[in-house]
Order: C-alpha cells, then sequence, then structure tokens
C-alpha cells in the first residue's frame, strides 16, 4: 500500500514539474596546482619576502589561516562555539509550533524543534484527529533542528511499524555504531505522509526525515537539507570558546549517508529563503496558515496618461504600416462610480500569482489527488 502512495504521489509530480527546480549543486573547488607539502617553506619564505604586506605573514596569522583553512575544509564537521553574551537569552523554540486541519481531512503539523517532549505532544495532538479520520498528514520539517537522535527515533515510530530500523550512528574507529528502531506499540501507519525539509532542516530533524524516506513512508517536498546529521562532542577551547567536533554520524539501514549531503527531496521546490522564514517564524506565524495557501491576486492600476500613451502608440504603429488607425468605438455610459473609487480603480490589471507556500501548496495537491484516485 505505501509503495502504491509513494508511486501515485512523485507521477503527481510531474504535472508541476515546471515551479520546480533540481537543488543547487554545491560549489565545485577553485581549479589550480595540487599542492605537494614539500613545497610549504618555498611558498612561505617567497610570501614573506616578497608579499606586499608582510605584517599579514607572522606566526599567529599564519596559524589563524590553517585553523580556518581546516575548519572550511570539514564544513559542518567541526565549528568553533562562542560562548554566550553576558546576559544573553537564548530562546528556545515549542515542540510544536502549529497543528491544524486543513479542508478537514488532512492534518498540517509544524514541529518548533525535536527534543525530549516532542514525540509526546504529537501524541496528544493526533488524539484530537486520529490516523484512520484523517486522508493524509503533512510533517512540517522546515526550519527544525535538533541534537538527540533518539528524539527522531521516538517520532519515527509514531509512522512505522515496531521494530522496522530506522539509522544507526556510526563514528571511524571500530566501535560498535548505535542502532536506532521504531518502538511505539500504536503507530500511523496507514495515511499517505508527506514531510517538508528546507536548507535549515538539520541534525536530528535531517535524520527523521530520511528514515520515513529510507522506510517507503513519506514523500519529502523542498530544497536540500543542511547535511548536519552527526552527533558531536564538545571540547574547551581558551577563552571560554569551545570546539564541537563530529565524531558519528547518521547511516541509514541501506548504507545511504546523510552527513555531509543532507537529504535530497523527492519534490525539489524553489521557495525564497526570507519569504519561508516569515511565513513560519515571523510574527504572524501562528495565524497564516490559510493566507499563504491562497493566491495572490495583484492589481495594476492603469490612469488616463497610461491609457493615452497605449493609444497614441496604437496610431503611431498603424501610421508607419500604412494603415488608417482602426477608429475608436464609442464610448458606452458607465456607471458612476462610488464616492470611494477613483478613475485609476476602473481601468485595473488583475494579476492572479502563485501561493505564497508553495512547498506546502504541493503537499496539499498530491494529498487530494491521491484521495480523488483512492475513491
Amino acid at each position: 500500500m505505501m509503495k502504491f502512495f509513494l508511486s501515485l504521489a512523485l507521477a503527481a509530480t510531474v504535472a508541476g514539474a515546471a515551479e520546480t527546480t533540481q537543488p543547487a549543486a554545491k560549489p565545485a573547488p577553485v581549479a589550480g596546482a595540487a599542492i605537494d607539502l614539500s613545497d610549504l617553506p618555498a611558498v612561505i619564505a617567497a610570501l614573506r619576502a616578497r608579499y606586499l604586506n608582510p605584517s599579514v605573514l607572522g606566526d599567529r596569522e599564519l596559524n589563524e589561516a590553517a585553523v580556518r583553512g581546516i575548519l572550511d575544509h570539514l564544513g559542518h564537521g567541526a565549528r568553533i562555539i562562542e560562548p554566550p553574551k553576558p546576559g544573553a537569552v537564548k530562546e528556545t523554540p515549542p515542540d510544536m509550533a502549529k497543528a491544524d486541519l486543513i479542508g478537514e481531512q488532512i492534518h498540517y503539523i509544524r514541529f518548533g524543534k525535536l527534543g525530549n517532549f516532542t514525540a509526546g505532544v504529537l501524541d496528544s495532538v493526533m488524539e484530537k484527529v486520529p490516523c484512520d479520520k484523517t486522508s493524509g498528514i503533512v510533517l512540517d520539517l522546515r526550519f527544525v533542528q535538533g541534537h538527540d537522535f533518539a528524539d527522531a527515533a521516538a517520532v519515527a515510530g509514531r509512522f512505522l511499524p515496531k521494530g522496522a530500523p530506522l539509522f544507526m550512528l556510526k563514528g571511524a574507529g571500530k566501535d560498535e555504531p548505535r542502532r536506532f528502531g521504531a518502538a511505539f506499540d500504536k503507530p500511523c501507519m496507514a495515511t499517505p505522509l508527506i514531510v517538508l525539509v528546507n536548507a535549515e532542516t538539520a541534525g536530528s530533524a535531517e535524520a527523521l526525515a530520511a528514515a520515513l524516506r529510507d522506510q517507503q513512508r513519506a514523500v519529502i517536498i523542498g530544497s536540500v537539507t543542511a547535511g548536519d546529521a552527526a552527533e558531536r562532542v564538545e571540547l574547551p577551547l581558551v577563552g571560554g570558546k569551545k570546539l564541537a567536533l563530529a565524531v558519528k554520524q547518521v547511516v541509514l539501514p541501506d548504507g545511504n549517508r546523510v552527513f555531509p549531503a543532507g537529504v535530497i527531496p523527492d519534490v525539489p521546490v524553489k521557495m525564497d529563503p526570507d519569504l519561508q522564514r516569515k511565513l513560519l517564524l515571523g510574527p504572524d506565524a501562528q495565524k497564516d496558515l490559510r493566507a499563504s495557501l491562497e493566491p495572490k491576486v495583484s492589481k495594476h492600476r492603469i490612469n488616463e496618461a497610461e491609457l493615452v500613451r497605449t493609444l497614441e502608440s496604437d496610431e503611431k504603429t498603424a501610421a508607419r504600416n500604412g494603415k488608417s488607425p482602426a477608429p475608436t468605438p464609442a464610448a458606452k455610459p458607465e456607471p458612476a462610480p462610488a464616492p470611494e473609487e477613483d478613475k485609476e480603480t476602473r481601468n485595473a490589471n488583475v494579476k492572479v500569482e502563485q501561493p505564497a507556500d508553495v512547498a506546502l501548496t504541493r503537499a496539499l495537491d498530491i494529498l487530494k489527488g491521491l484521495r480523488v484516485l483512492r475513491r
């Protein structure tokens, strides 16, 4: 049944392919000669002797450049964590950011984070609308992050049969990897599930999305995720700083790895990052779900000056072609405008644009199409 859902869902995206784009390829390294470490002393000596600004080539500056180069090379694998500023208060997002019914049959769930209580909060939400009374679930993981992979396994278990393998955390050594499996007794297994992700879906949220897709349980829509699905240790440095170092990475049962490439969606959808942040994290995020799904109607008001310019352009074009301009039809008497209406509003070009939340709209289109096909 789930393979049937996945096949139909992916096939349903073909009609809207014009609105999607393939995930952007990561920038290739700058072309150049291969680096031979035996050349290093000569390179540094030449720089210090001939470079136009030798003050930037002291021992401290070169050591700092070396560390920065290593961190850049490792990407998400290593990062420096600055100490918190005095008096700074870190805002913690809620486990559940929004839960709503769309059309009384599709359940929309957006997490704020993945934490110890997220699975329990999900249970309380799903109790109000049981799985067997829902035609589809949209699990929104955009901007969701987490660091405890047991939390991801707990949520994934709500949608998979007990005992299903999810992923493992595997390091570079010979230590036995830590394995995670579904452990919930009453999973929501039959309801079609779509997961929304973006470039800021990170850590355990990436593991959750990847596990659901790997088990052929969900279709993933959005953009490539952060590529940050790794377990870290934090090592103290000078001045209160810490080095967060990736020591284990998420590996799926089929051997695929989420770190550092991220999760590539089944249905890529391009959305402006600033618009996504406003829709999902802005001050009106709690009340604008339906507004984000409505097509945007914009009006370009044509005033009398623009209308005259258009008519004059038509007359000049006709004259150049040796034709007489078409006579202007007699104007029909117009009804008196309302007091608040001016001359510009009577000449408005209406343009209907796509809804603001393109990713969520695509998910709803797929679920509605599946509902029709299953009748």
